[in-house]
């Protein structure tokens, strides 16, 4: 059977492909938080001669695109589709993101290669749903277990799980990974070498934390003594004589540090490091020695992936498969200014690099490593998505050492694969339709430059957005305002234009969110109903969006009066409909204080655990992702007292202070033991039992102990809410404790539980909550 290849640029180049032992092998080989520069043949200081001899003889794309962060490029990267499309990258109210499920129809590659006769190989990191063997693959050797290069806990070989590498021995994932790729493709030349193959190799390397070979770490150990700015100039004038991008070197930018912020990880690191690219020339002699260290682990790193894939090569030219292999090499986001310490803990005094070390590269180093570009991984600024790729194709790339300005994605490796295969996307799986993926074939890329065209790209992770449309691109960091580029002369991305053309940015903006509806009925169109939730809506300027699949909002005050950290008001409880309009006039003097004011759907909880863990999400999302105070004061109008009280006395070291209107304290007044126990997954009787632990009233001492400062006011004839077993007995608990001075209780003589002006226009709680927030960022 013969099938007609699907490009002209193709045709050029091969003739119809006609058996399966003509059709070419493919070779993908994809780095883990590798930087644009990091890589010799892009402007890297780093050797890596294998990698650039593919570059020497093949092409290399200068405008080529991932996701910003591992899974979702994976994803898209088998797939075709973009991330969220697949439920493989957060999309609001449905369940997706790093552990959301793939519809039956988003197949992988080696289910549309299958029929074409291919046998599909994957060594190294998987970060998919399901497992390589269960999603069509041959063989696999998956590491799970990223964080120990030396002595990995998980890891299968063909989906069965392999016992723990034993510390002190010689493994190092890195060998380990293409030594697995070595291996395969020799049992195939032995057992298949008629049929053609396709392998991903997938290293883990240069992911944090840094490991790396003794040896690989000495070769560098002195290259970065001269500090980053040097290193990134340097990499910036091999860039321009390349001639892979114009434009200018992007401005460091001193305040943006780590996506998220783990300030224990700070301590037990020491003083060497740092969350900021600041001036090398600031840095104390310690700093400067401790960061020149963790970049030369780094280089390390990726030195030894180059030379694996170096082992990987002579394996093809031993099996007389180079030529005819196409070999595609990326990185799956931007270099990481990520700082944190997991696993099995950093020791200060073992050897940097070794197993018993856990450092990041943190953003000095990852300015430099996505030279030229601004910002990092997660971000959807040029740094966070730019990723090399280098295309090597003897037997079907007639070019040799050509750049490619045509710009692409990640979605289009599929097509791309595809089409030199002679095949075609799939149309139907188990009798359903197969949506037609947004992908673009490079084939034609491979023949003449700047011959792919394409409507638009689109990105979206955790708040940060984007869009590219021709030269222009559209991009916001999470809840800044949209800024307009025109990369055309500025791919650095450092004049904003939002201001001279903001047609353009409403137009850009509407299509972003056009894609964004439509991506979200693609991936929702396989689910029940029941599982989606609603968007919020709000009553002030702010946004919605979703933590733990659950509604939460965010006001926000006014652009000027911003802070960082940002001081916050918690507020419960975020039921549909609520904060609502009675509210409003109280939340308005808080934004005009600069004060935001955030809260979640946590349901009818009641103060249960389940309800505490939202919070606990609400909190991190706040403060590790968005720059919130890290103690917010606390706002709980009636049930919402039972939620934020059971979470302040779980985490008093977390609260700046407490407020109330006429709120719950007591579950056994309010909804009663009979009501709240399934919200405790506890009977009537077991959660009567151990009201001690549960019940919000019986765990206020903790709060005054702490010091937690109190405000409540409560309406003397409220028959719902009494106040005497609630409010009142709150303030004598903390009398009892020695806190009496830190609780304050106004009675609203003759007001039981209603809308009446004064509960929401009390100055007295206003003011308290203002101060309380406010004063917890400036200690």
């Amino acid at each position: 059977m013969k099938y007609i290849l699907a490009t002209l640029g193709l045709l050029a180049l091969l003739p119809v492909v006609a058996s399966a032992a003509e059709r070419p092998n493919v070779l993908v080989i994809l780095a883990d938080d590798l930087g644009y520069s990091d890589i010799g043949c892009y402007g890297g200081e780093i050797e890596t001669p294998n990698l650039d001899a593919l570059a020497k003889n093949g092409l290399r794309f200068t405008q080529f695109y991932n996701t910003a962060r591992c899974w979702p490029t994976r994803g898209a990267l088998l797939t075709g589709y973009y991330a969220q499309q697949i439920r493989r990258d957060n999309l609001p109210g449905i369940p997706s993101g790093g552990r959301g499920k793939r519809p039956q129809w988003a197949r992988l590659l080696p289910d549309m290669l299958k029929p074409l006769g291919y046998r599909s190989y994957h060594s190294g990191k998987w970060h998919v749903d399901g497992l390589p063997l269960q999603c069509g693959f041959d063989h696999s050797y998956y590491v799970q277990d990223q964080g120990r290069f030396f002595n990995p806990k998980v890891h299968y070989e063909d989906d069965q799980k392999l016992p723990p590498v034993e510390p002190g021995g010689d493994y190092y994932a890195t060998n380990a990974i293409a030594d697995h790729a070595v291996r395969t493709l020799k049992e195939h030349a032995e057992k298949h070498g008629e049929t053609p193959f396709f392998h991903y190799l997938a290293f883990t390397a240069p992911h944090f934390p840094l490991h790396g070979l003794p040896e690989d770490i000495a070769k560098y150990r002195n290259q970065y003594r001269a500090g980053w700015e040097k290193v990134r100039d340097a990499r910036w004038q091999r860039i321009q004589e390349m001639g892979l991008v114009d434009g200018v070197l992007s401005a460091v930018e001193p305040d943006v540090g780590p996506p998220y912020h783990f300030p224990k990880a700070l301590e037990i690191l020491g003083p060497g490091e740092v969350n900021r690219p600041l001036p090398w020339e600031t840095l104390t002699a310690a700093q400067q020695e401790f960061q020149a260290t963790k970049m030369a682990i780094h280089a390390a790193m990726i030195d030894r992936v180059d030379r694996d894939i170096g082992r990987v090569l002579a394996q093809l030219r031993a099996m007389g498969a180079l030529d005819n292999t196409l070999i595609l090499f990326l990185s799956d986001n931007g270099g990481s200014a990520e700082i944190m310490v997991r696993d099995d803990g950093h020791d200060p005094t073992a050897a940097p690099g070794s197993a018993a070390t856990y450092l990041c590269l943190g953003p000095g180093w990852s300015t430099t490593s996505n030279t030229p570009f601004r910002r990092h991984k997660t971000w959807v600024h040029e740094g966070g998505i730019s990723t090399p790729l280098i295309a090597h194709w003897p037997a079907g790339i007639s070019a040799k050492g050509e750049l490619r300005q045509d710009v692409g994605h990640v979605i289009d490796i599929v097509p791309t694969i595809l089409d030199i295969a002679g095949g075609a996307p799939l149309k139907t799986w188990n009798d359903q339709p197969v949506p037609p993926a947004p992908g673009k074939s490079l084939v034609p890329a491979f023949a003449k430059d700047d011959s792919v065209k394409r409507d638009a790209l689109w990105w979206s992770h955790e708040g940060n957005r984007a869009l590219r449309v021709g030269n222009w691109k559209l991009v916001s960091a999470r809840d800044d305002d949209w800024e307009l580029y025109d990369l055309h002369g500025d791919r650095t991305e450092q004049h904003n234009l939002a201001a001279q053309h903001p047609d353009k940015v409403d137009d850009m903006r509407r299509k972003w969110e056009q894609l964004e509806d439509e991506f979200r009925q693609l991936a929702t169109r396989d689910l029940p109903q029941s599982s989606l939730l609603p968007r919020k809506e709000l009553i002030l300027p702010g946004k919605s969006f979703f933590v733990a699949d659950r509604p939460a909002f965010i006001f926000y005050p006014p652009r000027e009066k911003r802070r960082k950290p940002q001081p916050w008001i918690l507020y419960a409880p975020t039921l549909p409909g609520l904060p609502d309009r009675h509210e409003k006039w109280m939340h308005e003097q808080f934004l005009a204080a600069g004060v935001a004011v955030a809260g979640i759907d946590i349901g009818e909880s009641f103060g249960s655990p389940r309800g505490q863990k939202l919070y606990n999400a609400l909190y991190r999302e706040l403060t590790t992702k968005q720059g919130f105070a890290q103690k917010p004061c606390l706002l709980g109008r009636s049930r919402g007292g039972l939620m934020i009280t059971s979470w302040a006395a779980a985490h008093p070291e977390k609260v700046a202070g407490i407020a109330g209107i006429y709120p719950v304290l007591d579950l056994t007044a309010y909804p009663g033991v009979d009501k709240a126990a399934g919200a405790y997954r506890l009977t009537a009787e077991q959660l009567q039992n151990r009201l001690a632990k549960h019940n919000p009233i019986e765990n206020v001492e903790a709060l005054a102990r702490a010091g937690v400062p109190a405000f409540f006011i409560h309406g003397d004839s409220d028959k719902v809410v009494p106040l005497e077993t609630n409010s009142a007995e709150f303030v004598r608990r903390y009398k009892a404790a020695g806190a009496e001075s830190l609780a304050q209780l106004v009675i609203a003589d003759g007001q039981g539980h209603n809308y009446w002006d004064g509960f929401f226009h009390c100055q007295e709680l206003i003011d308290f909550a203002i101060k309380q927030a406010t004063a917890a960022t400036e200690k």
